[in-house]
């Protein structure tokens, strides 16, 4: 399935560096208020209750603290959860910025890194995977291409084509065909199978041999090439 894997690949790489950016300039925003060294403690003076979907309900702590000058500020936690992590009155420790006290956040783990570890977890997690299927993709077309300049090319007589309901590709599961020859590395009757395509050649192929580009080193290794029969459009 090359175009899929092009495909995904093409998708989750860039969203996974899009959410790791966005963890990063969090984490950068908040290294760069840390860095400002406005610290004062606290007090919760409310949980703000919203109720959400399927009847829960989120708390959101508020907290007030004063400045060396005496000035009185309050921050809103951009974090909310289901169970109060705070109690009213109860004293927490504030990083705010000294010439903007409005930028302020709460110091704990949770309230200064949780976007910063969702979105870099998630970002990482896509980027991993999209650039495997990238990878996996330009590995296969590198062998392909391998194969048709240095493997020996064979003759096979096709058997049947079957359609690889393990994959689906735009809600369609794509056909493989299947020719056999005796393999000259082995001597032996061998089975190969061909790349992921959209149509059926059952009624072209029938009666026919099909090229096929074999590694000598490798025996299960193997391309058959189908590209008089199928188009580019036509390559799932």
């Amino acid at each position: 399935m090359p175009k899929a894997k092009l495909l995904i690949g093409g998708i989750f790489t860039p969203m996974g560096l899009l959410f790791s950016s966005i963890g990063g300039a969090f984490y950068l925003s908040d290294s760069t208020l840390d860095a400002k060294g406005g610290r004062a403690t606290g007090t919760v003076v409310a949980l703000n209750a919203k109720r959400e979907d399927q009847n829960r309900t989120m708390y959101t702590p508020e907290v007030e603290f004063t400045d060396p000058n005496g000035q009185t500020h309050r921050l809103i936690s951009n974090i909310s959860s289901s169970t109060p992590d705070y109690r009213r009155g109860e004293r927490v420790e504030v990083i705010y910025d000294p010439a903007a006290p409005k930028d302020a956040v709460i110091d704990s783990f949770m309230q200064r890194h949780f976007f910063p570890m969702i979105f870099g977890s998630i970002g990482s997690l896509f980027a991993v995977l999209g650039g495997w299927f990238l990878w996996s993709h330009w590995q296969r077309r590198q062998t392909i291409a391998h194969l048709q300049k240095r493997g020996l090319p064979i003759q096979a007589k096709f058997t049947h084509s079957y359609i690889d309901r393990s994959t689906e590709i735009n809600g369609r599961s794509p056909y493989v065909v299947v020719a056999q020859a005796t393999h000259p590395a082995t001597g032996k009757l061998a089975s190969f199978e061909s790349e992921h395509i959209s149509i059926e050649l059952t009624p072209t192929l029938d009666g026919k041999t099909v090229p096929v580009f074999i590694d000598m080193n490798d025996p299960d290794e193997h391309y058959i090439d189908l590209s008089q029969w199928v188009g580019k459009g036509e390559r799932a």
